[in-house]
């Protein structure tokens, strides 16, 4: 099933599956979609992911497979494309929060970071200041851009 990036008419669609998957959307806008990715099975949104882009960083964010549709790697499948298109923008680092999944990051080689310690920029997102608990984990993963500079599906 291909990842491709959504249309304006799937914003309710993919608020509806990050309040399923108790992930925040509140401060999602259409500008947030241009980079987002999402995974469809005939209409219905089953999977999404975003990348915040802060400059040379960016906030991996809304991470979520339908409940119905999880362990059958489509979670990874959707991280792995954002990690390609992070790096397609030369953003050095990802960061994220996260309540429930510190281990599936972690085997994809994020590590865990003091909040403290992320870039100013990040920490000035509405996830950082108030959309996430500060009990939420909060994780890096460092890499070099992609030397062919991939666009996200459908380009933005």
């Amino acid at each position: 099933m291909p990842a491709e990036a959504p249309f304006p008419d799937d914003e309710p669609r993919i608020k509806q599956l990050l309040v399923l998957c108790e992930l925040p959307q509140e401060d999602i806008t259409s500008e947030h979609l241009h980079h987002f990715l999402i995974l469809k099975e005939k209409r219905e949104i089953i999977g999404v992911v975003g990348v915040e882009v802060l400059g040379r960083f960016g906030l991996l964010r809304s991470l979520a497979v339908h409940p119905k549709w999880r362990h059958r790697g489509f979670g990874l499948h959707l991280i792995e494309r954002a990690e390609e298109y992070a790096a397609s923008l030369r953003i050095e680092a990802l960061y994220l929060l996260t309540m429930t999944a510190e281990g599936f990051f972690a085997r994809r080689g994020y590590q865990r970071v003091e909040r403290t310690s992320v870039p100013a920029r990040v920490q000035a997102t509405a996830e950082f200041r108030s959309l996430c608990p500060v009990t939420a984990v909060c994780l890096v993963k460092h890499f070099k851009p992609h030397p062919f500079g991939q666009s996200w599906p459908g380009g933005n």
